[in-house]
């Protein structure tokens, strides 16, 4: 829950620090309506179990005063070292345990669509864009060692918490961007984002971007 609360955190400081920029005279838009990104951050695994890091390239252009779209592809890794306590398979002792250390880990590639809503318009010197879309990627995760059992023939086993495959997902996000010159070239800002996908595998990001418009 602490990466969610962050998230909620940093989309309130967003919306906020973009305030003021927006009640300034708009600019006259800029020639370059495309966008190309690089964005680098950290994203909370689950509900905080551990922490990841994110990277994506986007390519993001702009259509009209109020909307744009954003192509990306993304990279997340991540891991953390745990102990869990793994049962005896034999039903003679149900209670002898011993503990097992072993490592959380979580690896994906993804190519995420959103589209942006600019509810301010994206002429400005201070972009403020709210986003949603899909992802669909390859993913692979371990979990826990854990025992299971089938009463019926009565046996018991240790098995390996793990997933692989394709996953495909939704995502919604809060930018905000800021151009560094009146020319609008390079442009600084922050992403905050949640996605989940179909191994129920959940992401809260946050990441700080890079963009150079053409």
């Amino acid at each position: 829950m602490p990466n969610y609360y962050k998230l909620i955190g940093l989309a309130a400081f967003l919306s906020t620090a973009a305030l003021p920029a927006f009640s300034q005279n708009t600019p006259a838009a800029s020639p370059t309506r495309a966008t190309w990104q690089l964005g680098l951050g950290s994203a909370g695994m689950g509900t905080g179990d551990y922490g990841c890091a994110k990277a994506h390239v986007e390519y993001t252009p702009l259509f009209g005063r109020y909307l744009g779209t954003g192509s990306r592809i993304a990279f997340i890794a991540g891991s953390r070292e745990s102990v869990n306590t793994v049962y005896s398979t034999s039903l003679n002792n149900p209670g002898v345990g011993i503990n097992i250390p072993y490592a959380m880990s979580y690896e994906a590639i993804n190519l995420e669509q959103e589209v942006y809503v600019y509810p301010f318009g994206n002429t400005h010197q201070v972009l403020f864009a709210l986003g949603g879309g899909g992802y669909i990627g390859y993913s692979n995760r371990y979990g826990a060692p854990e025992n299971y059992g089938d009463l019926a023939v009565g046996t018991r086993a240790v098995r390996l918490n793990h997933e692989q495959g394709v996953h495909v997902g939704y995502l919604f996000s809060v930018n905000l961007d800021v151009a560094l010159t009146p020319e609008q070239r390079w442009l600084i800002g922050g992403k905050a984002s949640f996605q989940n996908d179909t191994f129920g595998n959940s992401l809260a990001s946050l990441q700080l971007k890079l963009g150079h418009r053409f």
